[in-house]
């Protein structure tokens, strides 16, 4: 089975300025990936290049083919189409027509809750509203292959959940689907597939998993009335930071540190543990940080 996305040590600049660097990954059909990171890393740049908007020599291979040929790819990016005197259902309409099997514009609208939508011009729209039009006119296109580019930005909590939903459903119908976002508890929920990027190159690509097997940073915080400096011994103590009776741990060992942590069980309420998250990880990664809690 070819991959849905296969890039080869790709290189591109803008000028002098190098903005990706020898970036390597596999994409498998029917995975949800996410892309992330920092404003400025090669994110949009290495996007535009996947869907053939810039081009480049390098092996890029999206379906099997060349960026930019494959009729089975759709994107959502940023900026909402805002016409003026054009109805939601024209604009669906239209874009159907560029694929060659599309899904029918009155479906999708059911399935976003956009129906009562379908007559109201683009221009008319609220920003959320406005959102996850564009969202359904990505739906609409029943590619194979889709980009999303900060695709809840502007949408309120219940129609963030129902975009998750909608690529849940995707994903089981067995599209491959690569999202950019700022929201990386997201993208930990969702991503069977993780990539970040830094400074123009992949730092990290693999499952969550992996990512925190790399990184084994637990928070352990709770309440108490000992001073804080008597948990510095504790084995795998990173770090520590105290606020009144509130304690919290950074252990490069959960377990370890928790072990050693019985002898004060009796003093201490409130217990809770965390295995690091990927916001939290990204920072380590991002800052070049062991750790970004603060010390005591």
């Amino acid at each position: 089975m070819t991959n849905a996305i296969i890039v080869n040590n790709l290189k591109f600049n803008y000028g002098n300025q190098q903005v990706l660097q020898d970036v390597s990954f596999e994409v498998q059909p029917g995975k949800v990936v996410g892309l992330i990171g920092e404003n400025g890393a090669g994110k949009t740049t290495l996007l535009r290049i996947l869907l053939g908007l810039l081009k480049t020599n390098m092996k890029v291979s999206i379906l099997g083919h060349r960026p930019g040929m494959s009729q089975s790819v759709a994107s959502m990016f940023q900026g909402d189409l805002k016409l003026p005197g054009v109805k939601v259902g024209e604009i669906l309409a239209e874009v159907a027509a560029q694929y060659p099997n599309p899904k029918a514009p009155q479906t999708v609208l059911k399935e976003l809750n956009l129906s009562d939508l379908a007559h109201h011009y683009l221009n008319d729209l609220s920003g959320g509203q406005l959102r996850r039009v564009t969202f359904a006119m990505t739906l609409v296109s029943n590619a194979s292959l889709i980009f999303l580019d900060e695709p809840t930005v502007g949408m309120d909590v219940n129609a963030r959940q129902d975009f998750w939903i909608n690529v849940d459903r995707m994903k089981n119908e067995g599209k491959t689907i690569l999202i950019t976002s700022h929201y990386l508890e997201e993208i930990q929920q969702t991503a069977d597939q993780i990539l970040i990027l830094k400074d123009g190159k992949i730092e990290f690509d693999g499952t969550l998993n992996e990512l925190q097997k790399q990184y084994l940073t637990t928070q352990i915080s709770f309440e108490t009335k000992r001073e804080g400096s008597i948990f510095r011994k504790l084995t795998q103590v990173q770090a520590i930071k105290q606020t009144g009776n509130k304690i919290k741990i950074s252990s490069t060992n959960g377990d370890a540190t928790l072990r050693d942590l019985v002898p004060y069980l009796e003093e201490i309420q409130h217990l809770n543990i965390i295995d690091a998250s990927l916001e939290n990880i990204f920072q380590t990664i991002t800052r070049g940080e062991k750790n970004n809690a603060e010390d005591d």
